[in-house]
């Protein structure tokens, strides 16, 4: 029983440390150990963690780069940490979705598919793509690649329909089409002027009439409009006698009639369409109006047999290939009221692949030919290869293949899925070779019967003069396809001292330059000089010559102390010697000439020419001091160790509100990225624990146009009252000294229950300020509390035998509390399944021991 108890109590105590050691080992780094990660080793969700982590401790992303870089990370490894945070904290790093979508990132878009599309299909969808990035419409890409995952590959001319909408309104700016029927609610404009003005405007009413003052009413309903026009005329001219029927030109009266508003007629779509329906549309809508405001037919629908049925019978049938391939508007009719338009199911569908103008899936009508799927596709590409085309049919049991010839095979009817895949071309030539390198005229040229070498040097205008004469070579495809090599002299084919050589189809010549075959000769100038850099050497190169290349001497240039450090070439090369380069001094006079005949110094191939500058020349090196000093502003040092007090002394002195020990002072940290690049980040890191700035609150860092700056903790009370002594700091350019008022006030922040800037009382202590704060919080640790002074310096809380020493508090300083690094809480789920997996793992190793005993 004991044994029993026991093992329930070890469950027990599993259960509740394992979550918790689990907790603390779930981020593999925090911002303790920040200095020590390299980014890009880090995981997805190691990132995440980090950054929840961050987010519960009160971080921003800017406050964890600016740790990163204090405690001594390397500006490329802090500019790619910030990087990623920020692309998680906008939600870029997401997990993506888990079925087929179209991903795009930046400027790349990757189309994710089922992968159980066969090759043809493939080849339609990379078709299909290539099409629309051609036409740079990303938005229809977009749209055409959504339906396509959705529904499948579209039937030629969906893309008609793609932009549909249901609002259809049909154009009025048209004249009245000879053909339109009149019918109740049309209106009609009557328009008289000559002898005579007057203008009409009528509504047919239901009996098909429109009523005309002083004469009554007048059938037009059911008429045409040249019909409805000549009776509308007839009447008026018992009340307009000017009017002349016959000889218009004769009469002193003119009248005109036209269609005004339009009435509106009710059509229903019906069948394998995409939006079915009753539709309310003028009457001036045709067929193919409707399936447009009807989005077009469905997947399943025919394209070319479309039915209106007027009544109790189908008028016409309406093919929308006619109207697409052929532009025919034949079957195009004008629509009545209560219309039907049925899309039946589709007849047969034929896909067609590779070098056509429009590959995809074709609707065929019984007894249609290959050739008229190749003229609905537009024709062949360019590239198209139509001695074999390829057909896949099915039959009743199983696929079948052929080879077809083209135009031969262009009879053959198309059946319901059969597939027809145009090959391209062969990528190569039956008659070319090429010859490159020392010639006039590089590049293919034909190969025609009995084409020998010198024949093509003459194609080619003949060799440059710089062509290296001992060699050139011939590579050619064996049968095998293996390449062989062919070497000639090109002086004796040139001079016709050696047998010629015949050439093969594929044959590549190539004839070197000298320049080809030896090494590219500089010179190198650099220090202070206009333009330092490499040059190319040139023969007979002087020194003279390599200073006028650079762009003269800089002012800073040590005219007298020029130097051209040369190699040592030892003839005996298989004997290592001690000296390596030999150095030449030269002088230059204000006058950029040498002395005696130095400017004729020859150079040679990598000779290295340096311009010294001079010992003393020393660019101006500025400061800035502001608050409370006589003359704030910039200053530039008049001496390289110049200190505190001598910029003090510059700037006037102090001002009578000034406040010495709170003055601070910021450094340049890092200029650009480039030179923190370049820098030793191992000595960079030793610098800063130097000026301890891990403990330094990251508020106070500041980047201003690209330059990062630092606090340093002076004490310019005893720098003035010791000049030249410990504290008077020498300065460095970039510096920035700033002077305070007298401070009234302390800061407290961090883990407090109420961050807080309250009135600096004398004598006060630290934890007299943290209760005033509130306290600390449960996360708070007030025993690492430390203060950061007005002047940048930092003091912490310190033990001895368990005796804590507090700093004091001075007017403005910082007292800041630490907290404890946010623990993550494990879900009940994965509690529940951890304990699970241990009572398993404990049970079957209790059962194994019991067995073991009884054996």
């Amino acid at each position: 029983m004991k044994r029993f108890i026991s093992l329930l109590l070890s469950l027990f105590l599993l259960s509740v440390l394992v979550p918790q050691v689990a907790q603390a080992q779930f981020g593999s780094f925090g911002i303790g150990d920040i200095q020590n990660v390299q980014v890009d080793n880090l995981s997805e969700q190691e990132l995440l963690n980090f950054y929840r982590q961050m987010q519960a401790q009160g971080f921003t992303i800017q406050e964890v780069g600016n740790i990163a870089r204090a405690r001594g990370m390397p500006a490329s490894q802090v500019s790619r940490l910030t990087a990623r945070l920020n692309q998680i904290s906008t939600g870029r790093d997401t997990d993506s979705q888990d079925r087929r979508s179209l991903s795009r990132t930046g400027e790349d878009t990757m189309l994710q598919f089922d992968t159980s599309l066969r090759p043809l299909e493939e080849e339609l969808l990379i078709s299909e793509l290539r099409r629309l990035v051609d036409e740079r419409d990303e938005e229809d890409l977009i749209r055409q690649l959504d339906l396509i995952l959705e529904e499948g590959f579209p039937v030629f001319g969906a893309k008609l329909f793609a932009g549909s909408s249901l609002s259809f309104e049909p154009s009025m700016n048209i004249p009245t089409p000879i053909d339109y029927i009149f019918g109740t609610d049309d209106e009609v404009r009557i328009d008289i002027w000559g002898a005579a003005e007057a203008e009409y405007r009528l509504i047919v009413d239901p009996d098909g009439n429109i009523r005309i003052p002083n004469i009554g009413p007048v059938r037009i309903g059911g008429l045409k409009y040249d019909d409805a026009k000549e009776r509308i005329l007839t009447n008026l001219k018992r009340i307009y006698s000017g009017l002349n029927l016959s000889e218009p030109e004769r009469g002193n009266t003119f009248a005109d009639v036209s269609l005004g508003n339009v009435r509106s007629i009710n059509v229903s779509m019906i069948g394998e369409v995409r939006q079915p329906g009753s539709y309310t549309v003028s009457s001036l809508a045709s067929v193919f109006n409707m399936l447009y405001a009807a989005g077009g037919p469905s997947r399943s629908g025919t394209w070319r047999g479309i039915q209106i049925i007027r009544g109790d019978s189908v008028v016409t049938e309406f093919d929308l290939y006619d109207l697409i391939v052929h532009a025919n508007q034949r079957d195009n009719i004008r629509l009545k009221d209560q219309d039907i338009i049925r899309i039946p199911p589709y007849m047969n569908r034929v896909r067609l692949n590779g070098e056509v103008k429009r590959p995809g899936i074709y609707e065929m009508k019984d007894g249609e030919t290959l050739s008229d799927l190749v003229e609905f596709s537009g024709g062949f590409s360019e590239e198209a290869y139509t001695d074999r085309i390829v057909l896949h049919r099915k039959t009743n049991i199983q696929r079948s293949i052929s080879d077809v010839a083209w135009p031969e095979g262009g009879s053959i009817e198309m059946r319901n899925g059969d597939e027809i895949e145009i090959k391209r071309i062969l990528d190569r030539y039956e008659n070319r070779v090429r010859i490159e390198g020392a010639v006039y005229r590089e590049g293919d040229f034909e190969l025609t019967e009995g084409m020998t070498l010198t024949d093509l040097l003459e194609k080619a205008e003949g060799v440059k003069p710089e062509a290296y004469q001992e060699r050139g070579i011939i590579f050619r495809s064996q049968d095998n396809l293996m390449l062989e090599s062919i070497a000639f002299s090109v002086r004796d084919i040139v001079e016709g001292n050696a047998e010629d050589i015949l050439l093969k189809k594929d044959d590549l010549i190539r004839i070197s330059s000298l320049f080809d075959l030896q090494e590219t000769f500089t010179i190198n100038v650099s220090g202070a000089v206009n333009n330092t850099g490499r040059f190319e050497y040139l023969d007979g190169m002087t020194l003279e010559d390599a200073i006028y290349l650079a762009k003269g001497l800089r002012d800073e240039a040590a005219a007298y102390r020029v130097e051209v450090a040369r190699r040592v070439v030892d003839e005996d090369t298989r004997v290592k010697v001690n000296q390596i380069a030999e150095v030449f001094q030269f002088e230059i006079d204000s006058n950029f000439s040498f002395r005696d005949r130095d400017s004729e110094f020859k150079l040679q191939p990598f000779d290295r020419v340096f311009v010294r500058t001079k010992p003393n020349y020393q660019r101006q090196l500025t400061v800035r001091i502001e608050g409370e000093v006589q003359f704030p502003g910039e200053y530039v040092l008049e001496r390289r160790d110049a200190r505190l007090t001598d910029l003090i002394e510059q700037a006037g002195g102090l001002s009578q509100y000034a406040y010495p020990k709170g003055a601070s002072m910021l450094r340049v940290l890092e200029v650009t990225s480039e030179e923190v690049e370049r820098e030793d980040f191992q000595h960079r890191s030793n610098v800063l624990a130097a000026l301890n700035l891990e403990n330094v609150n990251l508020d106070r860092f500041e980047t201003i146009n690209d330059t990062t700056f630092t606090p340093v903790g002076i004490r310019l009370d005893d720098a003035i009252g010791d000049p030249r002594g410990l504290n008077d700091l020498r300065l460095q350019e970039g510096d920035v000294i700033r002077i305070p008022r007298q401070f009234q006030t302390v800061r407290v922040e961090g883990g407090v229950l109420s961050p807080v800037t309250m009135r600096y009382v004398p004598g006060r202590g630290l934890q007299s300020y943290i209760n005033s704060a509130g306290g600390t919080t449960d996360r708070g640790q007030k025993h690492r509390a430390y203060i950061v002074y007005a002047n940048g310096e930092v003091d912490r809380v310190r033990r001895f035998l368990r005796i804590r020493n507090n700093p004091s508090v001075e007017p403005g300083a910082t007292i800041i509390v630490p907290e404890k690094p946010a623990s993550e809480q494990m879900s009940p789920q994965e509690t529940i399944a951890l304990t699970s997996a241990i009572l398993n793992t404990t049970i079957l190793l209790f059962t194994v021991i019991d067995r073991l005993n009884r054996d």
